[in-house]
């Protein structure tokens, strides 16, 4: 009688065999299925139609898991203008569905609007899925720009600068916009006709003699348009001096006794400005300034300062409950801007 004996077979035999199997005998070797969890969202997109501003709809998405292995919803978000509530659920097995109420306030929107929102699940193949919100706001007055805001940037003083305020309405023949609330020391504004008799188009002008310094204001315009009869515009910019002083503000907090403080000030011209200092002081108890110094390459003057904080016993110390606050007075030769300050402070330990 013959005995076999059977050997082992090599890993990468078998890997071959199983290969070759697989090509001749096709049918033979069945397909392994990976289970997994499907997403399925509807409707695809909310369409929520015409609107009136600041009127507010709601939509519901229904999400339902077509897989074999549970959907985890992870994150539900939108951009401006949606509310999106929590699913019901934030696991569904195989086969269950849950909703997500969408809520779309229109704000003051103007005209065609779309938006997104956005579902994160645990889908290998549809990990985001993105939900287009649409929508129509019907503006009885349409503003241009449609944040209500303007701003002139940086403008060097004596320079001015301008910008445009467009409106327009689809309900009346006729539009009226008048101001009714302005700076007249920083602004000159002038209403023209639109293209048509129911478009105005407003010209916010900075003056060229307007103050250094931010600008944050509103300039409020009245219109015959009953359900907007006053619009607010943002205006904002800067108008820059031929020279800064910085930094504008410097506190050295609690000084010890006997400890020396410096501080180095920059005296610096914009836009090509040629400024002398005439004279520095400080009024702060115990500093003084101790160097004035001209780069003639940058235009930039550097003022150092330095003193010592005052003892507690001193009258003086006493007096302001060791809070000290002076200023740095700059004068130069720049006729618009012949004095520049900075405030300089510090505290004592009482």
């Amino acid at each position: 009688m013959t005995t076999y004996r059977r050997l082992p077979l090599h890993p990468l035999a078998a890997v071959a065999l199983l290969a070759a199997l697989t090509t001749v005998f096709p049918t033979v070797l069945p397909t392994v299925a990976h289970a997994s969890a499907k997403v399925s969202i509807m409707p695809p997109e909310i369409d929520f139609g015409r609107l009136e501003q600041n009127e507010a709809r709601t939509a519901s998405l229904v999400v339902r898991n077509e897989g074999d292995m549970v959907l985890d919803i992870i994150n539900v978000e939108s951009t401006c203008g949606c509310t999106v509530a929590k699913p019901g659920r934030n696991s569904l097995q195989p086969g269950e569905s849950t909703t997500i109420e969408v809520t779309f306030n229109s704000k003051d929107f103007q005209g065609p609007q779309h938006k997104i929102v956005t579902v994160q699940t645990n889908d290998p193949v549809r990990t985001i899925i993105e939900i287009p919100i649409l929508a129509e706001v019907h503006a009885p007055l349409v503003v241009l720009p449609v944040d209500k805001a303007v701003t002139f940037g940086r403008v060097p003083l004596g320079q001015g600068a301008e910008q445009v305020v467009e409106f327009s309405t689809p309900d009346l023949p006729t539009l009226n916009v008048e101001v009714i609330k302005t700076r007249a020391d920083l602004f000159t504004i002038e209403v023209t006709p639109g293209a048509t008799a129911n478009a105005k188009r407003a010209t916010i002008r900075l003056r060229a003699d307007a103050p250094t310094g931010q600008i944050r204001e509103l300039v409020t315009f009245h219109t015959n348009v009953p359900e907007r009869s006053q619009v607010d515009i943002s205006v904002g910019g800067a108008v820059l001096a031929p020279v800064v002083l910085l930094p504008e503000e410097v506190n050295f907090r609690y000084a010890a006794p006997n400890t020396k403080m410096t501080r180095r000030f920059i005296l610096r011209p914009q836009s090509g400005a040629v400024v002398n200092v005439k004279t520095a002081t400080i009024d702060l108890p115990g500093f003084k300034v101790t160097s004035i110094t001209r780069n003639a390459e940058s235009g930039e003057t550097t003022i150092e300062v330095e003193g010592f904080p005052l003892a507690t016993g001193d009258p003086a110390a006493i007096a302001a409950k060791g809070r000290f606050n002076g200023t740095l007075l700059v004068r130069t030769d720049s006729k618009s801007a012949p004095e520049l300050k900075a405030a300089v402070k510090y505290m004592l330990k009482m």
